[in-house]
């Protein structure tokens, strides 16, 4: 394996030269360029983290700066193995696709003994360090069976200094085979504090001629009211540039002081409180009067269901609600209990019968605890109930897809019923690989 030149620029020049481009993530910075300044390469690294935490930029901007040779890739742009080659090839090669070479490589890949050749003749060409970037990694697993073990462990099978590192917003345990897969090194992006966000959002879309104390003072009113819903900072960052022209348009006008914060509280609380309602839908204030009318737009349940773009554990307490609300509490033992599953296996089929006893009947109440505990036995995966979870669950309430019943006032335990039919909770099930109708009564044999 060749050898990697020594890098000659530090961690800490790498931070404070991107610190500017990138906010809030100065850790997460030194520890990609500590993993990536190491010789030889890692085989792969795997960064995993929910939307809109900084992976892509990271590491973008860390690559650029290091002067490594690098392709990044999302996946989801190609269908197979072999579009997705040469791409990676055309972006390493430095090949520029025109008429004269009819927007062909000279060599086509046809197969992956053929990549891993043209990738060593790649490195006889620029010795620099190769790094290949899988962004939404998680389309592989659609591809080819081999594809993947392949890509995290291209070092050992080119004998080149190449590393592949994918992104992805699910976590590593979701790729694993039953056989196996070599374990990548694992970096993983927290979600943004509400302070880091604010500290975003007046760098990202504060307007060139507003006071820093003013739009300061903004964000702090916006993300009381708009964070304890939703962290997505993409969500935040299109919701404070609209709910911003309304705060400041009674200042503009005259009606109100800078300096009253109070009025402007009220002011702009009305606003708040409908933008609230349509915040996963990305409809403006404007818009908020049509909501009903974009709604049946909306060719079909797929796309209403996905167009919510809820966060992963979200999707599964809105199933978990589901089941909540249409099987007997008396079945979740004999549906959930993971050591009868395991014997089991759940090797009776859904059985092709019409959608009869408690789907028809409607949705059952259930209390909070049930929902957790189902959450849990569905997730397949070590769950801490922290308060963000519970978060989700009134973000869930705030959109209409599941409601609170009963005394608001009872706290020690609330109760919940699941708003969304069977067709919608479907879409999300399949959206997360989740087998709905095995853990339905009114589909399984008793």
């Amino acid at each position: 394996m060749p050898t990697k030149k020594k890098i000659e620029i530090s961690k800490e020049d790498c931070i404070e030269n991107l610190r500017n481009e990138i906010i809030c993530r100065d850790s997460l910075i030194g520890q990609l360029y500590s993993l990536l300044a190491d010789e030889p390469l890692f085989s792969s690294i795997f960064i995993y983290g929910h939307i809109s935490t900084g992976k892509s930029l990271v590491v973008d901007k860390v690559l650029n700066y290091m002067r490594y040779n690098y392709s990044i890739i999302n996946c989801i742009e190609h269908a197979n193995s072999r579009s997705l080659l040469e791409k990676i090839l055309i972006d390493l090669s430095k090949v520029k696709l025109t008429a004269d070479n009819n927007y062909k490589l000279e060599r086509r890949s046809d197969d992956f003994t053929e990549f891993i050749y043209q990738i060593q003749e790649i490195t006889k060409r620029d010795e620099r360090p190769m790094i290949v970037v899988l962004e939404k990694c998680d389309k592989l697993r659609d591809m080819d069976a081999n594809l993947l073990p392949a890509l995290l462990k291209l070092n050992e099978l080119t004998k080149t200094n190449i590393c592949s590192i994918l992104t992805s917003d699910v976590i590593w345990d979701k790729f694993k085979p039953k056989d196996g897969l070599y374990e990548p090194i694992q970096l993983h992006f927290p979600q943004y504090n509400k302070d880091e966000i604010k500290e975003i959002l007046l760098h990202t879309t504060k307007p060139m001629d507003e006071d820093d104390t003013f739009y300061d003072g903004y964000l702090r009113t916006f993300l009381a009211v708009f964070f304890q819903f939703c962290n997505d900072l993409k969500e935040l960052r299109y919701m404070a540039g609209k709910n911003f022209e309304e705060y400041v348009k009674p200042v503009n006008e005259g009606k109100i002081k800078k300096t009253n914060q109070r009025a402007l509280w009220n002011n702009i609380m009305k606003v708040f409180r409908a933008n609230l309602e349509v915040l996963y839908l990305r409809v403006s204030t404007d818009d908020f009067e049509q909501q009903t009318k974009f709604l049946h737009e909306i060719e079909s349940t797929t796309k209403l269901a996905l167009s919510f773009e809820l966060p992963y554990y979200a999707k599964y307490l809105l199933i978990a609600a589901f089941l909540a609300s249409y099987n007997p509490a008396k079945e979740d033992r004999r549906l959930f209990l993971k050591e009868k599953v395991e014997k089991k296996k759940r090797k009776t089929a859904a059985k092709k019968k019409s959608v009869t006893l408690t789907l028809k009947e409607g949705p059952k109440i259930f209390p909070l605890c049930r929902l957790l505990a189902i959450f849990c036995a569905i997730i397949n995966s070590k769950i801490d109930l922290n308060a963000v979870l519970l978060m989700q669950v009134q973000s869930l309430c705030q959109l209409g897809l599941i409601t609170a019943v009963g005394d608001s006032n009872n706290i020690d335990e609330p109760k919940y019923k699941c708003c969304v039919d069977f067709d919608f909770v479907m879409v999300i099930s399949k959206n997360v690989g989740f087998e709905l109708k095995n853990y339905l009564c009114d589909f399984l044999d008793g």
